[in-house]
């Protein structure tokens, strides 16, 4: 009956199914069945499947294209992807400002990748002036909900006061949480700390 909702959630039941190679067809037409009524998840799926070339010819401009759709209804996953794209120029010009105002978008919704981006921007100053009070803010925030690479944005700058006052502890605690997921730089950084003591 033309539901956009139950459209995409069809979409996405065939394309997890064992047969979902054999419903990509019949997933793409609903997907953009859902997009043209704007639904912000069929558009998000839509822009995966064009960036990465599942199920159609890989389009990095159409995926941006459907990415900003939905990000602009304020889909958050999309919001950080279109940040992404933007900061690398994937599907559009390379535009740093506009990809860290999209990763402050979503990571004001509590994505923790946009906010471990939106860390990383401020502290080396990619799109803005660096500060790092407000990278370690949100280095903080991203490295509680267990993002490794903000566990260690967090501990690197413990371990050089940039932000916070500096402090050892802190820095080989956050440390150890990015090595223990597997994260290289941490287990080296640990490494060093431990030659220096």
């Amino acid at each position: 009956m033309g539901d956009a909702k139950a459209q995409y959630q069809l979409a996405h039941q065939l394309s997890s199914g064992s047969n979902a190679e054999a419903n990509r067809k019949e997933c793409l037409e609903l997907l953009r069945a859902a997009s043209r009524q704007g639904n912000s998840s069929a558009q998000y799926a839509l822009g995966n499947w064009y960036g990465r070339g599942i199920g159609v010819r890989k389009n990095h401009k159409k995926a941006f294209q459907y990415l900003r759709s939905a990000a602009v209804q304020g889909h958050p996953l999309a919001q950080y992807e279109l940040a992404d794209a933007l900061e690398r120029g994937e599907g559009t010009r390379k535009n740093f400002r506009q990809a860290v105002e999209w990763y402050r978008e979503a990571a004001n919704q509590g994505d923790r990748d946009a906010q471990s981006e939106l860390a990383r921007c401020y502290f080396y100053g990619i799109g803005l002036k660096p500060d790092y009070v407000e990278a370690m803010k949100w280095y903080r925030k991203a490295a509680r909900a267990g993002k490794p690479d903000a566990q260690y944005g967090l501990a690197y700058g413990y371990e050089l006061g940039k932000g916070v006052t500096r402090n050892r502890n802190r820095s080989v605690f956050w440390y150890q949480k990015a090595a223990d997921q597997n994260h290289k730089d941490a287990q080296i950084a640990l490494k060093e700390i431990a030659k220096r003591d």
